[in-house]
């Protein structure tokens, strides 16, 4: 059989086949594009998945289920994703609304305890029977392995690193709090940061490579 793990980013969605090895035979992806509606970009995932399925020749009768990573906090038991800081997600029946496009198993989980028990049971930490992952994108996220499980907490959130304050009264977070690891380290502080800079330093590099541009054009790249 086969299995397909897509991600949900707040930049893009990517998606890959995989066979009873962990072995990657397909990927591709596709932008998020968040400011759409929570269940058109739940039906973009349907799509990408379907479409990979046919694409890499695998046929959707031989995948036996489909399993997605998001970033937030999510209902595992009932694929319910609960609530995600950059995505508009609010209590969104995920596993229900995917199921209208393609009636399949779906599993779901936050991203970073998705990648934690991928590299425990087929990447970097295969030998390892306790691990931490960090994540780094638009948000900062973590993944807790304990005894080749992943470590959820009473609430799921027990692995949420990138909330954790590190600065007191600090940069303002997506989450609603101050100080946050991932108002500095994530690809949006990155931004942030590069635009205060800027001003600050309006004969600096950045302006020249953004062309005589308005800053919103910096992103992570040209950061």
């Amino acid at each position: 059989m086969y299995y397909i793990g897509i991600d949900l980013g707040g930049t893009n969605i990517a998606c890959g086949v995989v066979d009873d090895s962990c072995k990657i035979i397909y990927k591709d992806s596709v932008p998020t594009n968040v400011s759409r509606p929570a269940e058109e970009i739940i039906k973009s995932m349907a799509l990408l998945a379907a479409d990979a399925a046919e694409k890499s020749e695998v046929g959707k009768n031989s995948v036996a289920w489909v399993g997605i990573g998001s970033p937030g906090s999510i209902d595992r038991e009932n694929g319910i994703l609960l609530y995600a800081n950059n995505l508009p997600f609010s209590r969104t029946p995920m596993r229900e609304i995917f199921n209208k496009y393609w009636n399949i198993p779906v599993y779901i989980d936050n991203d970073a305890n998705a990648a934690a028990l991928g590299e425990a049971y087929a990447g970097a930490a295969k030998d390892c029977n306790e691990a931490i992952m960090i994540t780094l994108g638009t948000g900062v996220g973590g993944g807790i392995i304990i005894d080749k499980k992943i470590y959820s907490g009473f609430n799921s959130n027990g692995a949420e690193l990138g909330h954790m304050v590190i600065v007191a009264n600090g940069e303002k977070c997506s989450c609603g709090r101050n100080g946050c690891w991932e108002a500095y380290a994530s690809v949006t502080g990155l931004i942030r940061d590069t635009k205060k800079a800027m001003d600050a330093h309006p004969e600096s590099f950045m302006w020249s490579i953004m062309e005589g541009s308005e800053k919103k054009r910096v992103s992570g790249r040209t950061s």
